[in-house]
Parts: structure tokens; C-alpha cells; sequence
């Protein structure tokens, strides 16, 4: 043997006892799972979940398409079409990580815009340099969002409005937070009856008044609409600076389009409309209000079965198909508005 087929025997050698013990090594990672397909998937859920996190982190909303953003959101689609998850510690983990970052940034100035924060469904924070108000905001009473997270994005908050009866809306934790700091609480009459606190309004046609908060004055306009037989209002409000948002509750009652047709004629220049993206007239909804940005909501709420989990996967679908800039996001997102 020449020296040089020795150093390459001598090398091949010492690498040997690495190669067994790497292998070895790998070898036990992968058995630790074995006998227990639970453990398993709650892990690689954890590990879903964390990407999915940093990739919406990395790639925030935006008007327009992302393939990296739509990949994330149709994996968490994925997870939580999986209703075991519900309450695991990978999806309770995911949720603490997103309203944190929710938290942080309502912490800092905002210099100019107005940004639109989707927390979770179909409740939104609305902010613009002096105001802040919120809309359905609701953690299902703390069982889903912990109160201990809600309190600070609701201490940021100088108003908030609940657009019907439902508990995916009207979240009596929530309505405390407000209660507690002597802040208004619009709702209609089904909305806790008997509290006197709250300002109970479900117009005939129109509510239109102004509310003076502590750094700002809100023009207010409601129109009644319904989900099925519940009233349900649909809130048109003009924050300072003239950034008007139109949030739908959970209007799905063809009766009340009449009132609604072309009412972009009636009212302000509407700069986002909320809307949920299982809405039965979604074309001709957003004719009538004839917005700047559409937003969508109510996807994936937790308390649905899985049929009216409406996924991600699906509202990029309807909205691809209608010719207005539109926004997806996921729990905890913002995006920042300029007119």
C-alpha cells in the first residue's frame, strides 16, 4: 500500500467511530416519538406554528399577493381545522406570541396613518395618531385570549363598539376592561339589556352622532342590519384626520341591502370596509360601500365546527375574484394606512 491509500485508510478510520455515533445519535431522535403519535403531532404542530409566526412576522399584510404569506396562512389553516388543537399548548403559545406583538407595537407612537389591527375574528383596534377605538373586541370571555393579554390592548383603547349579540362579539370580559376605565360602550339593545352603562342603539334607518373622547372627536353613523333575526349594527365611523372605517359585523340578512344599496352616496369616503369573508353578497356589499381597502374577517373562528371555519385558503379565493386592493390577515396583524 502506497502512503498515500495509507493516510486515506488512517482518515476513513478515525472517521468511523464519529459516523456510528452521529447515526446512533440520529437514530435515537428518531424513535423518540415512537408509541407516542400524540406527543408527535403536538410538536410538530409547536414547530408549525413558530414558522408560521415568523413568517408572518417577516412578510407582513399587504395589498399585494404574497405567496410566502399565503403558504403560511393555508398551514395554520391546516392546524386548526384539526379541532384537537383548540386549546393545546402549541395553539395557546402561537395566540400568546401574537397578541404580544400586538401589545408592543400599540406601545409605540404612531406618527402618521392610521393602522388597522386584526386581533382575532371579527375584532379589529383602529388607531390613528390621538384615537384608538375597538371594535368586537373578544377573547371569549378569557378562555381563548387571556384576560392577562387583553387588558393591555384594551387599556390602549378609548371606545368600543359591538355590533351584535354573539359571544364570538361581545365578549363580557372585554365590556368590564371598558367599564372599569369609564370608557363608552355602544351596542344594540340585545347586547347585555339591563346595563344601564352601555349606549344601547339599534336605529330605524340611520344613528348618525359625534363623541368626544380624551385626545379626539369620532363621527359616529349607524345603519341596522341583521344575522338572521338578530340585530346586528353595522358601524360607519370617521376617526380624527378623516380616516373613516366601516365594519359589518356579522350582517348577513338580504333584507337589509335595501337600506344599504349605494349608500356610499350617503356617507364619507369610506377608506377600509370590514367585512366577513363568508358574507353572502360580497360583490355587491362592496359596490355599495365602494371602499379604498377591503378587510376580511372572521376566519377560522374556534368556536364554529369545522365546515364554518372559513379558511384563509378560501377568502383569497372570493377576493381574487373581485377587482378592489384588499387585506388577509392572520391573528395579531396590523397594516399601516395612508391615505
Amino acid at each position: 500500500m502506497n502512503n498515500k491509500l495509507k493516510v486515506i485508510f488512517i482518515c476513513i478510520m478515525m472517521m468511523i467511530p464519529f459516523l456510528l455515533f452521529s447515526q446512533n445519535n440520529i437514530a435515537s431522535k428518531k424513535v423518540v416519538f415512537w408509541g407516542d403519535s400524540a406527543s408527535f403531532l403536538e410538536t410538530q404542530t409547536a414547530h408549525m406554528l413558530d414558522l408560521i409566526d415568523k413568517t408572518l412576522t417577516d412578510t407582513p399584510p399587504q395589498l399585494s399577493s404574497s405567496v410566502v404569506r399565503k403558504l403560511a396562512l393555508y398551514n395554520f389553516d391546516a392546524i386548526v381545522h384539526e379541532k384537537k388543537y383548540d386549546y393545546s399548548k402549541a395553539l395557546h403559545a402561537y395566540i400568546c406570541l401574537r397578541m404580544n406583538a400586538v401589545i408592543n407595537d400599540l406601545s409605540k407612537p404612531l406618527r402618521s396613518g392610521t393602522k388597522i389591527y386584526k386581533v382575532y375574528n371579527d375584532g379589529f383596534v383602529i388607531r390613528t395618531k390621538s384615537v384608538t377605538i375597538a371594535i368586537d373586541l373578544c377573547g371569549r370571555r378569557g378562555s381563548f385570549i387571556p384576560d392577562s393579554l387583553m387588558r393591555p390592548i384594551a387599556d390602549k383603547c378609548d371606545a368600543l363598539f359591538i355590533s351584535h349579540n354573539h359571544d364570538d362579539h361581545a365578549d363580557e370580559n372585554v365590556i368590564s376592561m371598558f367599564k372599569e376605565e369609564n370608557k363608552p360602550i355602544y351596542a344594540p339593545s340585545e347586547v347585555l339589556p339591563s346595563d344601564n352603562y352601555i349606549r344601547h342603539i339599534y336605529p330605524d334607518k340611520m344613528y348618525s352622532g359625534q363623541l368626544s373622547l380624551k385626545n379626539g372627536k369620532i363621527q359616529i353613523r349607524i345603519f341596522p342590519g341583521h344575522q338572521d333575526n338578530l340585530l346586528n349594527n353595522i358601524y360607519v365611523i370617521t376617526l380624527p384626520g378623516g380616516f373613516t372605517v366601516a365594519h359589518l359585523g356579522d350582517q348577513y340578512g338580504n333584507g337589509d341591502m335595501p337600506v344599504l344599496k349605494d349608500i356610499y352616496k350617503r356617507i364619507p369616503f369610506v377608506d377600509a370596509l370590514i367585512v366577513d369573508c363568508w358574507i353572502s353578497n360580497m360583490k355587491e356589499i362592496i359596490e355599495d360601500f365602494n371602499p379604498k381597502v377591503v378587510v376580511t374577517a372572521h376566519e377560522n373562528e374556534m368556536g364554529h365546527s369545522i365546515d364554518h371555519r372559513e379558511p384563509f385558503w378560501l377568502t383569497y379565493q372570493k377576493m381574487e375574484k373581485i377587482n378592489k386592493p384588499f387585506l388577509i390577515m392572520g391573528w395579531g396583524e396590523w397594516y399601516l394606512y395612508r391615505k
